[in-house]
């Protein structure tokens, strides 16, 4: 079957139109190339005249934990592009970012997020993020809502000028996360890069807590998953212990 030319367009988190354009083809893919866009939430619709159509989104951050340059020079082998392509550290580093927000319950970068919560009829809406930065948008039962009066708290609650009604659901897009990158939060992110990427290497590991000298070869590893340790290597783990909201590790046991 020949597939007819797919169009595509994308919108931001009010709905606005921020792009349209054709699509290209290459083998079994299709690609676009759209102008840089603001941080936010992306939703992109693939057109293929009546035959398909595909849904998808996409995020736009506001900054990396880490640069790649900045990557490339932690590291003498990390340095090498040919053992690592750009590609694999651009993967490597959102793998690290995203381990970092699970662990600690914060993101380190500026991101955006789009939740849908139940209303209880209060005027409050709790999103379950911490270090809420901005409102973005909102949808009620019946569309957009004007969120003139409504105000964010960095906790992670929204607060609408009126009461809420009981069950009624609310899509939420919002900004969260440090506006800046903290200092002992980039380096513990190289860190790991290099442990993920370069574990091999090293006849001492990184999670090492112990060594003994050649003769006796020996040392003790930081296990992740035990005894507080969520990556198995002390200072890093040390670093994002640090950014973690206590009371509700230590009560609820999880932040969200």
């Amino acid at each position: 079957m020949t597939v007819p030319a797919v169009s595509v367009t994308v919108r931001d988190a009010t709905g606005a139109t921020v792009y349209t354009g054709d699509a290209t083809s290459s083998g079994d893919e299709w690609t676009t190339s759209l102008p840089a866009q603001p941080e936010g939430v992306y939703t992109v619709e693939w057109v293929a005249g009546t035959t398909a159509t595909d849904r998808d989104r996409f995020e736009v951050v506001g900054r990396f934990l880490f640069s790649l340059p900045e990557a490339r020079g932690s590291d003498m082998d990390l340095a090498d592009p040919e053992r690592f392509p750009t590609a694999e550290l651009r993967h490597y580093r959102e793998v690290v970012e995203d381990e970092f927000e699970r662990i600690t319950g914060r993101s380190f970068v500026p991101r955006t997020a789009r939740v849908e919560v139940e209303a209880d009829d209060t005027p409050t809406l709790f999103l379950g993020y911490f270090d809420v930065i901005a409102l973005k948008a909102v949808n009620g039962p019946s569309g957009p809502v004007d969120v003139t009066g409504w105000t964010v708290d960095p906790s992670g609650s929204l607060r609408a000028p009126y009461e809420l009604a009981d069950g009624d659901r609310y899509t939420v897009t919002f900004t969260y996360g440090f506006a800046q990158v903290p200092e002992d939060a980039k380096r513990a992110g190289l860190l790991r890069l290099r442990s993920v990427l370069t574990a091999e290497r090293s006849g001492i590991p990184d999670r090492a807590t112990a060594f003994v000298a050649a003769e006796g070869g020996n040392f003790t590893l930081a296990t992740p998953g035990r005894n507080g340790y969520e990556t198995g290597i002390p200072e890093v783990d040390a670093t994002l212990s640090r950014y973690k909201y206590r009371i509700f590790y230590d009560v609820l046991g999880a932040s969200r």
